[in-house]
Order: C-alpha cells, then sequence, then structure tokens
C-alpha cells in the first residue's frame, strides 16, 4: 500500500478506539445517519475495510473477529454487485447472502441496544456523582437531602468571596533582647551570688536562641570591659563567671 493511500484511508477514517468489530461497524452506520434495522450492511464495507487496512498500515494489531467481520461484509457486497449465479452452477445449499446479513444484523442490533444501555448507566453515574447526599436530620434516618454539586459554580463562587474578602493585617512584634539590659542583668546575679555559670544565665532568661546570643555577647563585652573573669576547664564546658577585684 502507498504512503498517498494510507493518508487518504487515515484521513477518511477515525481512528478512535473501539470496543470492538460491532462498535465500530455500528459507528460506521450511524456516522451516515443510517438506520441499523434496515440500511444494507454492504454500504459500510469500504469503510470498514478502510478503518482495518489503516490499522495495519500502522502496524496496530488487528484482532481476527474485525476480519471475520471484513470478511463477512466483502461476501455481501460481492454478491450485492455480481450477478445471481444460475441453477445449474449453484453450489451445494447452504446460507444464502440474505440470511447471512439477516444474523449479523441481529447482533448488531443487539449490541446496539447493550451499548445504548451503557451509555445510559455511564450517564446516570456521572450524573450522580454530582450530587452530595447527607441526612437531612430525620430521626428514622429515611430522608435524605441531594445537593446538586457544580464544579464551575463552585470556582465562580469561591473567587468572588476572595476578591470581596478583606486583606488581614497581621503584624509580628519581636521581643527585642538588650544587650546593656543583659549586663546589667548579669554583673547583679554575680553581685548577689559571687559567682554564676553561663548556663543559669540562659535558663534564668528563658533559653530561646536570642536569649543565648545576646547573653554570650553581653558575657564577651563585660570581659572587654575588664568588670567580670571567667574560667572554662574544657572546651564546650560551661563557663563560670565571678566579678574582677578592684585595683
Amino acid at each position: 500500500m502507498s504512503s498517498e493511500t494510507v493518508n487518504d484511508a487515515a484521513f477518511c477514517v477515525r481512528l478512535d478506539a473501539f470496543d470492538g468489530p460491532l462498535d465500530l461497524l455500528l459507528s460506521l452506520i450511524k456516522e451516515q445517519q443510517l438506520d441499523v434495522a434496515t440500511v444494507p450492511l454492504a454500504v459500510v464495507a469500504e469503510q470498514y475495510l478502510a478503518y482495518v487496512r489503516t490499522m495495519q498500515a500502522l502496524d496496530v494489531e488487528v484482532a481476527a473477529e474485525y476480519l471475520v467481520i471484513a470478511a463477512t461484509l466483502v461476501f455481501l457486497k460481492s454478491k450485492a454487485l455480481l450477478p445471481p449465479i444460475p441453477e445449474e452452477f449453484a453450489e451445494e445449499p447452504g446460507e444464502t447472502p440474505e440470511e447471512v446479513e439477516e444474523r449479523l444484523r441481529r447482533r448488531l442490533i443487539a449490541y446496539s441496544k447493550y451499548r445504548d444501555f451503557g451509555e445510559e448507566l455511564r450517564d446516570r453515574q456521572e450524573e450522580a456523582a454530582s450530587f452530595f447526599y447527607r441526612e437531612s436530620g430525620d430521626p428514622a434516618g429515611e430522608v435524605v437531602q441531594r445537593y446538586d454539586i457544580n464544579p464551575e459554580k463552585l470556582k465562580r463562587a469561591f473567587i468572588t468571596m476572595l476578591s470581596q474578602a478583606r486583606p488581614e493585617k497581621r503584624s509580628i512584634a519581636r521581643e527585642r533582647i538588650s544587650l546593656i539590659a543583659s549586663m546589667d542583668y548579669i554583673m547583679r546575679r554575680i553581685k548577689d551570688a559571687g559567682e554564676v555559670y553561663f548556663s543559669q544565665l540562659c535558663n534564668e532568661l528563658g533559653m530561646t536562641r536570642d536569649v543565648v546570643i545576646v547573653t554570650f555577647l553581653a558575657i564577651l563585652e563585660l570581659i572587654r570591659r575588664r568588670r567580670i573573669r571567667f574560667e572554662q576547664p574544657v572546651a564546650f564546658d560551661d563557663i563560670r563567671l565571678w566579678a574582677k577585684a578592684a585595683a
């Protein structure tokens, strides 16, 4: 098959996903707005074969049931185009083209009913999914209220409420810890107790990150000003603080 033929077939035939050969055949008939109960099935043979050929050209595996229906349609179309065979040349009596077509038509009509029923169930499921059920407060629990939920309406209502909402102004006040106040507190504690440890000061002031940092800076500033002395026997050990003797 040439690439031009494949492109033409792909243009004329929709490459949808069908549930089987009957689904494809029924879709082709309804696409032409024909009555499945009266239309000669041979009229859609070419379209059906074009679809199968396109699937084969695209390396799509074609199930055997598709080929069986294709062979049946080719048989019906050939019988419709060819003149009747004279009786003296007729083969042994078997199933006539009319009987073959009627058998296929019955299958097609039955499938059509099942497909329509399935679509109806699917529509009912989608409709039920758009409702929210809750008990109405009836003690017997028999009365149920149903609320229609439309996602698009909910979105618009939410956007409208957001546009009308007043922005809340919030200010976070951060507690400021004074370095001078920490130095004064350290000196008072040393004066009262004679000595104090760095861990004690932090616990007394709250043991937060800011408290630890400011307290440590206050100790360094007091040491720089030669107002206190310190001792730390081991690295990372607690720091002992006491007042420096007056000169």
